[in-house]
Parts: structure tokens; sequence; C-alpha cells
């Protein structure tokens, strides 16, 4: 049976680069790949329109039903290249909404859903400060912030990721009214590893889907410590979901350190993660404008990953009990996800920890030993409840 595969997202969050990365992995016999971009340019250049990257945006903006046109035609000849095509496993890419000035470009109209049929959504997300960094490397979009790095703001970047998940939603919720339905839509940080996002694409049934659960506030520097060889383990035999996969919550963390330590701060200092050397100096009034909508991000963001998993593994290496774990058990107990609990201290976690800690097939209070839990989600992943 043919599977259709929406990738979608915010502009210039990488994904197109992390597609092509990962799926040279994969023999090319498994899969068609659709960029829509080059239909889109195809149908152009048929129409006596030249559509480049560099003019799309305006073109698109400006030439509003013209676009249109064009990319639903694209979108057709997609359409008829999957029926025609023999492949199993067929993967769309295209950006979801973009609002540039007084305009906005639309990457699919719910009719270019009903037409394409998707059966999964993958949102594929980068952190805010990756996204910059990205836009400040790239001419074209550099030269449209006036070739200034203050002129490109958090604010900015997280309302084009709201925008673009909300489109999104607000389609997919149009194709279910309609009896079409999509399994699930995921929002997925490109700092999964490629292998994780092929189990996602190709292996979901032999390597269902889990949610990782770890202290996160306060530990952001042990995250790669401790978290990333546990994670490493649980990813030999399941598809592993991963909050920490961006790292908007160092933004947010940064911040607030910061200003506790100097309240008339002005300018606010971030140490990337991945790269000690590299700093950003961003306002603090941007932060503070952005940080409300980013931090009910970072919620819903992995809300949806919780719902979308078949059971969560909460790796507590820290032994003061995070409000943030304890809402993913709940909310993972609530849809009827198994859920496992490696807390490795004598004394007792919150009863709230621990009896949503109990909630699968083992029925054991915790686990003290990480292979030892490991070993038991790999025996009893045909028992969890959650189809």
């Amino acid at each position: 049976m043919k599977e259709v595969i929406l990738v979608t997202g915010p502009p210039l969050n990488g994904r197109d680069e992390y597609l092509e990365m990962a799926l040279e992995k994969v023999d090319e016999n498994e899969y068609s790949y659709y960029h829509v971009f080059d239909y889109i340019r195809e149908v152009g250049k048929e129409s006596g329109v030249k559509i480049t990257r560099k003019n799309v945006l305006d073109f698109a903006i400006n030439h509003q039903d013209l676009m249109n046109e064009i990319r639903d035609r694209a979108f057709e000849r997609i359409r008829k290249e999957i029926e025609d095509s023999e492949k199993r496993v067929h993967i769309v890419s295209t950006p979801s909404l973009f609002r540039w000035g007084s305009g906005s470009v639309i990457g699919f109209t719910a009719s270019n859903l009903k037409l394409l049929k998707p059966n999964r959504v993958i949102i594929l997300l980068d952190d805010v400060l990756s996204v910059r960094r990205r836009i400040i490397g790239d001419p074209e979009w550099f030269e449209r912030f006036g070739e200034n790095p203050d002129n490109i703001k958090l604010t900015t970047l997280v309302m084009w990721r709201e925008d673009a998940i909300n489109h999104v939603k607000t389609l997919v919720h149009e194709l279910k009214r309609e009896g079409l339905e999509v399994r699930y839509v995921l929002q997925f940080g490109i700092r999964h590893p490629p292998e994780v996002f092929l189990d996602l694409i190709f292996r979901e049934h032999e390597k269902p889907l889990v949610y990782l659960s770890y202290p996160m506030t306060g530990h952001e520097e042990e995250y790669y410590h401790r978290v990333r060889d546990f994670y490493n383990k649980l990813s030999e035999h399941f598809t592993v979901l991963d909050p920490g996969a961006l790292d908007d919550w160092w933004v947010v963390a940064e911040y607030d350190n910061q200003v506790a330590k100097n309240p008339n701060i002005k300018k606010i200092k971030i140490k990337h993660l991945l790269d000690g050397n590299e700093v950003d100096e961003l306002d603090r009034e941007d932060i503070e404008q952005a940080t409300e909508i980013l931090r009910r991000q970072l919620v819903e963001r992995d809300f949806n990953l919780v719902d979308v998993s078949k059971a969560i593994a909460v790796y507590h290496y820290a032994e003061g009990v995070s409000a943030g774990v304890v809402s993913e058990m709940a909310e993972a107990y609530r849809t009827l996800a198994a859920i496992y609990l490696y807390y490795p201290f004598k004394r007792r976690p919150s009863p709230f920890m621990e009896f949503y800690g109990m909630q699968n097939p083992s029925r054991r209070t915790m686990f003290r030993d990480e292979d030892e839990m490991i070993r038991a989600m790999v025996e009893e992943k045909d028992y969890w409840t959650k189809g």
C-alpha cells in the first residue's frame, strides 16, 4: 500500500538540506521524493514565467492568482506521478506558510492536500538561533534584512513557526472533517540524527515511536553528558523522539540567568550549546517579546511528541522532581501511552510521579537500572495499549 508523507514547516528551517542528508542513506528504489518548488519552476517555465529562489517570494505576493494556479498544477503533476509509481513511500517537501511584509506565501491549500492525500504530516523545525544564523549566512536572505543582524528578530522567527504550524493544523482539521484521515501531525526537530528520521519514515512498525522525557530546565549542560548515551541505547530498539532536538529552551534559560545576575542588562549573550565558541548577542527586549510565544510553543511541541508516541521513557537522572516531566507523564497517561520511569534514587519521588511511572505492563514502581528498563520495553512493546 502506498504511503504519502508530507514534510513541511516554516521557511529557512533547513528542511530540504536535512531531507537530502537523510535520504542519501537509503536506496532510491525504496521511495520517491518530490520537491514541490522544482515542480513549480517547471510549470512556471511552461507558462512563460521564470521562477527562481530569489524572485519566488515577491512573485507569489504580487501575482497571487497566477502563483496559485502554478502551485495547483504542480500538485496535480505530483499526484499523477505518485499514482503511476510502483514505489511504496512518497515524500513530498514544501514550506507551509510564510508571511513577509504585508503579504504571505501559501505552500499548499486544503484542495492541494485533498489531492495529495497525505497519510502523515511531519513538520521539520530548527531552533530559532539556528534559523537566525542561517539567514545571516545566506546572502539573498541577509540582503532582505538589510544585511544587519539586529534586524533579524527572534519574535519574527517564532511567528514564522507559529503561522506554519497553525496552517498545517487548520488544513488537516478540514481534511478530517471530510473523512480523509491523516494518521498524525508530528513536530520533528532537525537535531534528531538522520537515522531516527529514517526509522520514522521506513521502520515505524518495527521500531515504534517512544518519547524520551527527562529534566531539562537547570540541567542544560548535563543533557550532552547523560541523556545522549541513554538515547542512543534506546534508539537501537525504538524510534525515539527527543525534546532536546530543538534547543530553544537554552535561549530562555540563558535569558533568565543573565537577567537574574544583572536586572539592567540590555544585550543577552548566548553561547551556542553545540559550539561554545559561537555567541549570539540579542536585544533583551526582543527575547522578552519572543519568550511568551516560545515557552508556549515548547510545551505544545513536547505534548505533540508525547501524543504521537506509543510509550514514553522517563530518564530521571536528577533527584529533584521536574514539573515538566510529571506533566509529560500525565499527558502520556491521558493518551493511553505506556510509561517507563528510570529513577535510581533511594528517596521516593512524589506520589504522582510514582503513580504515572507504574502505567506499563511491568507494573513495577520504578526502574533503578536503565538497561533493565530498556529490556522491559522491548519485551512488552506488543502489549502496549495505544494503537
